[in-house]
């Protein structure tokens, strides 16, 4: 949550500037000032500059000019009471987690915390031991991670590893319970991770074969098994896939990682 205020501010800082940098190059090439003043006469807008008629045609960037003015005046002192809050509020998140942070660790493990820091929540997360999904006898590929872990294709090492580099904490085909036609039934997403921000849980499947057709059918029942139970694609589930003439675009991991899960 701190990382994602902090974010958030550093979001509106370089916006702030941005908005600067941009009313200075305005102001360097004619001076934007006075009152701008608009009507709609027959469908058309008709501009006054204190009460003097400007031509649309002739001093659009001039009109121009004096519109965005009046827009950053507004939206400046806006964006500057929004930091404040943001700063108040990352104050006030901070002393919720040393409520329990800064307390022994002998008390710490006495007890689960009501507010539970981020890191807290990605080391209880690291921490989770499962059985993984074995591999057939006759499956002879052999693709590890730099973590040393085997994974059942080439994409998903690209995938785990690039996950590895920054520094996300993630489990690969870690059981996950669903509920389908009343009943529990397992499933193993090909990899749960966790955003290093929030400590929100995203599962990510690697649609590999997508120009199989027994193979589509069986993703869709799955992906209606994680809809059904509240988990929605897009939100909970990020989906990269593949085919055999669309190979997997690394790029766009990094993307997803860089959106979801940091």
């Amino acid at each position: 949550m701190k990382k994602a205020i902090q974010k958030e501010i550093q979001k509106i800082e370089a916006l702030k500037q941005s908005i600067m940098t941009k009313r200075k190059g305005i102001e360097g090439r004619e001076k934007n000032t006075g009152v701008l003043t608009c009507r709609k006469t027959k469908g058309n807008y008709q501009y006054c500059v204190n009460r003097k008629y400007v031509s649309k045609v002739k001093k659009l960037d001039y009109l121009k000019g004096i519109a965005k003015q009046e827009y950053w005046e507004r939206l400046l002192p806006i964006l500057e009471c929004y930091t404040r809050q943001l700063r108040t509020i990352l104050k006030t998140r901070t002393r919720l987690e040393e409520a329990y942070t800064h307390m022994h660790e002998g008390k710490q493990v006495l007890f689960e915390p009501d507010v539970v820091p981020v890191e807290k929540r990605i080391q209880d997360f690291r921490n989770v031991t499962y059985e993984r999904m074995g591999f057939a006898e006759n499956d002879k590929t052999e693709y590890y991670t730099h973590r040393g872990e085997r994974v059942r294709s080439k994409s998903e090492k690209i995938i785990a590893d690039e996950l590895d580099r920054h520094g996300i904490p993630y489990h690969y085909e870690r059981p996950l319970l669903l509920r389908v036609d009343g009943q529990m039934k397992e499933f193993h997403p090909d990899f749960t991770a966790m955003n290093i921000t929030t400590g929100e849980v995203k599962y990510i499947e690697h649609l590999g074969m997508m120009d199989n057709s027994g193979y589509y059918n069986n993703v869709l029942m799955k992906l209606d098994a994680y809809e059904r139970n509240g988990l929605l694609i897009g939100r909970d589930i990020l989906l990269l896939h593949e085919s055999v003439y669309r190979p997997l675009n690394t790029r766009i991991i990094a993307d997803y990682i860089q959106e979801f899960l940091i």
